[in-house]
């Protein structure tokens, strides 16, 4: 561990202190809004386990465990500071040191990005946003999340911009990457004997959105947006994996990762060491479609918004239903002392297009594309990274698995999700969540009976406006249930942010 600890300074020391200082010696227009941010943050909770929302959908920089701590320095030129141009860039790289944690020193962020009016380009780890939902409020996206930290990843954007005589009525934007996971280790170090887990996994995402309507038109400021976004997991190497009957025992594979399984990371095709009777498609391959319709009125919006995930094929389409789905409805309010924002979410993952899945035969040649077993695969370690689920965390990541194994349990689950905020002062802020949750684990291995679990937070930010760049957020949580237990915790954090260059 301490050799990991020893390389990935080295590797910081790189970064952190060669790089920004070479662009400041070099183009010193580059360091122009250069940022300096301390964070300190300890969790203390009774339960094995802080409550759920003192530690998911941060970005994976909380420890899922108790009484845990994280103390975090990264430097960042924003892409935003260059606004007023065309040409844009920025950079940034943070570094946490954690305790209680899946590992003691960790890069969290560490990218370079450029931008050409609506085109951006981007290299490394960097923390992003989800799609079409309020991020401070939502308990997270089906697909891509908040939950997980970032993966490395060489990233194109294609921003809004209109179709061919449409006037901004219609617009659309897109993008593409390819990267690399980083927990190849901690999967190893966390996987019990005899457990499969991965390494050196390679990662692709590609998404297309549509946008109707504009924001800003004074007789009807109505939009709906419309995307597909999907995932491939492919590459690396998997341990102890357990082959299908016509091979025994546990195997190691090696994912191919030539140029014709990039091409299928792509567009799809290709079959797996696993697959028998029939192929599916190289690799873990998933998304999910997202629509949201919003009125926008001149200090307030409301909107609704619709996620539909997808495992491989089945759910591409609508034949199986649209029984599972993340819906929701979110409010900004014009400015008072109460209440700024609030959503409401229904989650749904319990149909899974069925029950039943076999591939075709001789004596059945129809094929069931049913059972299709979210967030895991019979090859990689699941839709997660370093423990934690990369989409929703109300499916249960692996890092509270006391067994061991890199893998989801509990995967078919519906929910209710409450989350309100507001500004009480513009030095105050406060947060409220209550999440409701029935669980029935999953089709090959169903709990013996529905399992219930509630998670609720309080929290309450301060940001002081005579201590120019201080900030603070105390928050409350419970958990009670018989999920993941009962825990009650709280949690402090303390920021500030410094100007070096301006």
């Amino acid at each position: 561990m301490y050799q990991d600890v020893i390389h990935n300074l080295k590797i910081f020391s790189i970064i952190a202190l060669y790089f920004p200082n070479a662009l400041i010696c070099n183009a010193q227009n580059l360091a122009n809004g250069l940022k300096l941010e301390a964070e300190l943050s300890g969790t203390a909770s009774s339960g094995s386990y802080a409550p759920l929302w003192l530690s998911s959908n941060k970005h994976g920089k909380v420890s899922a465990f108790d009484n845990s701590a994280y103390e975090r320095v990264g430097v960042f030129r924003t892409i935003e500071t260059d606004s007023a141009r065309n040409w844009k860039r920025g950079y940034g790289v943070d570094l946490m040191l954690n305790q209680h944690a899946n590992s003691i020193f960790f890069i969290q962020q560490a990218f370079i990005e450029a931008s050409y009016k609506k085109l951006t380009l981007s290299l490394g780890a960097k923390e992003r946003e989800i799609e079409l939902k309020n991020n401070e409020l939502t308990s997270g996206g089906l697909s891509a999340g908040l939950n997980a930290r970032p993966i490395p990843q060489a990233r194109i954007d294609i921003d809004y911009f209109s179709f061919p005589f449409t006037r901004g009525w219609w617009k659309w934007k897109l993008r593409g990457s390819f990267g690399f996971t980083t927990d190849g280790k901690w999967q190893r170090d966390f996987a019990a004997p005899n457990t499969r887990y991965t390494s050196n996994t390679l990662y692709h995402e590609k998404a297309l959105y549509w946008k109707f309507g504009k924001e800003n038109a004074t007789k009807c400021p109505l939009t709906f947006e419309i995307g597909l976004q999907m995932f491939t997991q492919f590459g690396g190497t998997a341990y102890n994996v357990d082959y299908r009957e016509h091979i025994g025992g546990k195997q190691t594979i090696k994912m191919p990762e030539g140029p014709k399984a990039f091409w299928q990371a792509i567009f799809g095709g290709g079959r797996d060491a696993t697959d028998f009777t029939e192929s599916n498609n190289s690799g873990n391959m998933l998304g999910s479609y997202n629509m949201r319709l919003a009125w926008h009125g001149p200090t307030w919006e409301v909107g609704a918004y619709f996620e539909r995930y997808f495992d491989d094929q089945s759910m591409l389409t609508v034949q199986y239903g649209i029984q599972d789905h993340l819906i929701g409805i979110d409010a900004k309010f014009p400015t008072n002392h109460f209440v700024s924002a609030a959503t409401i979410e229904h989650m749904s993952t319990r149909n899974q297009s069925g029950a039943v899945y076999h591939d075709r035969t001789k004596s059945i040649p129809d094929k069931m594309n049913g059972k299709d077993n979210y967030y895991n695969h019979t090859i990689y370690s699941g839709w997660q990274h370093w423990g934690m689920a990369i989409g929703n965390p109300l499916i249960t990541s692996p890092i509270y698995n006391d067994d061991g194994r890199v893998f989801f349990h509990n995967n078919r689950v519906k929910a209710w999700h409450f989350g309100l905020s507001g500004d009480p002062t513009a030095e105050l802020h406060w947060r409220l969540f209550l999440t409701f949750t029935q669980n029935w684990g999953r089709y090959a291995a169903p709990f013996k009976e529905v399992l219930k679990q509630q998670y609720f937070m309080a929290e309450i930010g301060y940001k002081p406006h005579k201590l120019k760049g201080w900030s603070g957020r105390l928050a409350f949580a419970l958990d009670h249930g018989d999920l993941i237990g009962n825990s009650f915790g709280t949690q402090l954090t303390i920021h500030k942010s410094f100007t070096l260059i301006k």
